[in-house]
């Protein structure tokens, strides 16, 4: 991996999975930088480093954390875990960091990142990805290791440059302990991990449940049944060849809630801070195409407008 010309790696975004990759690339001697928007942050970061706790182990890691991309030359990867509103923002800070041989990967939450990407690097130069790892931030910079599973990763535009990029990422990865692969074609991997999420996370945050409860309530099972029955029929619609029906779908949401009973996800996680979810890049994702396609998803329409409704209140109650 040392040569002449060490590889560089920046992940954007210093939240609970952007710590969590930037510790455990730190921990196998890999350099790793981590951009923040806020200064103050960065340096409390910097000094006091990133601490993870797992069933297994606990450990501090000091990589490379910053708020001036000005400081980091061009990178070999750049990746993309800041949440799905604040991708235009974050857009607009990362220039320094690209060049001409560099590849933007988003392991972000919901669907159509490659669209604001695109305003600033090449279609060939962007890779889409999706991960199991779970992770919550407990603290700034003390983040639970909630659970592991496999990273799939995939191009954007298939070219034979970026694609041996892409794969010497996922070698990286995978020696440092993040089960990875590369595929010919990410979206069905997108699509199934958008479903899972169009399943958890609004019910998760409205009800104020871990992953491993929903199914327990028969009315948040049914909920989650409806929801994730329109984003697999959307699909269909799209013609993305998940290779599930839609029984086999309701299992995989089924068998990821089990996997991360204890988890509090990402959108369960805002609601707790008060901050802006990402609600429309999952459910109102489904909800946007729905219109376009003429494909009725009145109950992601639903969980969407209620979660945009607390988060509007402060997810407090008005009377």
């Amino acid at each position: 991996m040392q040569d002449r010309n060490p590889l560089k790696l920046t992940i954007v975004g210093p939240g609970a999975m952007g710590c969590l990759l930037a510790a455990t690339l730190y921990k196998q001697d890999c350099p790793v930088s981590l951009l923040d928007y806020k200064p103050d942050r960065a340096e409390r970061l910097k000094k006091a480093g990133i601490k993870v706790m797992s069933s297994k182990e606990t450990w501090t890691a000091f990589p490379n954390v910053t708020a001036e991309p000005e400081s980091l030359s061009p990178q070999d990867w750049v990746i993309m875990f800041v949440k799905a509103a604040r991708t235009a923002d974050a857009v607009k800070r990362i220039g320094p960091l690209i060049g001409p041989g560099t590849l933007v990967v988003t392991l972000q939450n919901g669907i159509g990142h490659e669209s604001t990407l695109s305003k600033i690097v090449k279609p060939e130069q962007i890779a889409l990805g999706v991960t199991s790892q779970g992770a919550t931030l407990l603290d700034e910079g003390h983040i639970r290791h909630a659970g592991s599973g496999p990273t799939t990763l995939g191009l954007v535009i298939l070219n034979p440059e970026a694609k041996d990029r892409l794969i010497s990422l996922a070698t990286l990865l995978n020696e440092a302990g993040w089960p990875s692969q590369v595929v010919e074609d990410i979206y069905p991997h997108i699509w199934r991990k958008l479903i899972v999420n169009v399943g958890i996370n609004a019910l998760t945050a409205l009800c104020g449940l871990t992953n491993g409860k929903l199914p327990q309530h028969p009315e948040s099972l049914r909920l989650q049944e409806l929801a994730v029955a329109e984003a697999w029929t959307l699909s269909s619609k799209k013609g993305i060849t998940l290779g599930l029906s839609l029984e086999e779908a309701h299992d995989m949401v089924n068998s990821v809630c089990k996997a991360t009973a204890q988890n509090r996800s990402s959108m369960l996680q805002d609601r707790t801070k008060n901050r802006p979810t990402e609600i429309d890049y999952i459910n109102g994702a489904i909800t946007g195409m729905g219109r376009e396609l003429g494909v009725a998803t009145p109950v992601n329409e639903v969980l969407t407008l209620l979660v945009r409704l607390n988060s509007r209140l402060g997810w407090k109650n008005p009377f």
